[in-house]
């Protein structure tokens, strides 16, 4: 058995390794969605505040997924390419629920 000598990464590690986007996008939404169960049991401003913060982070998760789609680098038949597919879609579905809370946030 040869050893490589190439030390094994741990999960914190290989996920900030290449910040960048995906890493700001993930912070964004789980600030707001740690502000979304806290605006539950308080008042309006922090539900408000919430709802714009997921709002955003699903909004710059859609237009990552976007420029991957668009890439002319990446072929059709890329797992990252059904990936960024299904994640538009998800993302896109989390915007619209988040713009409609913060609309019924603002009216209410």
């Amino acid at each position: 058995m040869v050893k490589t000598g190439k030390k094994k990464k741990n999960i914190f590690v290989r996920y900030f390794t290449p910040f960048g986007l995906r890493q700001i996008c993930d912070f964004i939404m789980l600030a707001g969605f740690i502000l979304l169960i806290v605006g539950l049991c308080t008042n309006e401003g922090v539900l408000l505040a919430g709802f714009i913060c997921y709002a955003l982070g699903a909004l710059v998760s859609v237009v990552r997924c976007c420029m991957v789609l668009l890439s002319k680098k990446i072929n059709h038949r890329d797992p990252a390419f059904k990936s960024a597919i299904i994640n538009v879609s998800i993302m896109g579905v989390l915007l619209a629920l988040s713009v409609f809370g913060l609309i019924w946030t603002i009216i209410a």
